[in-house]
């Protein structure tokens, strides 16, 4: 898979689907893969009570890869069973975001290769997606959590090829969070709970990111290599 991220690209291919993005309000795909098939070294375990999400750059990658699986489960559950009294537009938007999120995990998954952990199995039992503010306030979460979580990996990474990409792909949660969390209540989309003292985005270590994403996976994953700060 090839993302194209130049200013004459109108669409994003994902496996068999093609989603028109030319449309798109006011979310900018995040970047493009270098290269095909990259491959990160690792060592690797296989727990028997639980899969092993990696160390080192392999791990972080591993990290990202997972939670983009549980927000593309979100959204995809989102679509299928709207909530009530959604409008056309939200609909529309609801569809978007999806559709950036398939992108993003299909991202990982090929710059991952032969490393990336399987497919997961989400737990989103505590969500009612019929409830308008139930599904606001899980993907606010969600969505606040992404972009914590690629300010924390760009922090420890150790190839910093991959850092002008990853901030793409965090600007373009960072949209995701403010639509959401504008609807949930008016002009929160940047306020106190999400920024820090200097008025940046926050910056969640891997160790407990992973432990905050973890009620939204059925599947157990032994993530005790992530690094924490």
């Amino acid at each position: 898979m090839k993302i194209d991220n130049s200013p004459a690209n109108t669409q994003v291919e994902e496996t068999e689907m093609v989603f028109d993005s030319s449309r798109r309000r006011f979310f900018q795909l995040a970047g493009g893969i270098a290269g095909a098939g990259l491959l990160f070294a690792a060592c690797r375990r296989t727990p028997a009570s639980a899969t092993y999400v990696g160390e080192g750059d392999t791990g972080l990658l591993n990290y990202l890869y997972i939670l983009k699986q549980v927000t593309v489960a979100f959204y995809t559950q989102a679509v299928a069973t709207p909530y009530y009294g959604i409008s056309a537009i939200e609909t529309e938007l609801q569809v978007d975001l999806r559709d950036q999120e398939v992108t993003h995990r299909e991202f990982f998954k090929l710059l991952l290769g032969k490393d990336a952990v399987k497919i997961i199995t989400p737990q989103l039992s505590a969500v009612t997606f019929a409830d308008k503010k139930s599904f606001l306030t899980h993907a606010s979460t969600l969505e606040d959590l992404s972009v914590a979580a690629y300010n924390g990996v760009i922090r420890v990474l150790t190839n910093k090829e991959y850092i002008i990409t990853l901030g793409k792909m965090a600007s373009v949660d960072a949209r995701h969070a403010g639509y959401v969390r504008n609807i949930l209540t008016h002009n929160s989309f940047g306020d106190g709970t999400i920024l820090d003292a200097n008025g940046l985005d926050r910056v969640i270590a891997p160790l407990p990111g992973f432990n905050m994403l973890e009620k939204y996976i059925e599947t157990k994953f032994d993530s005790s290599k992530l690094p924490t700060f």
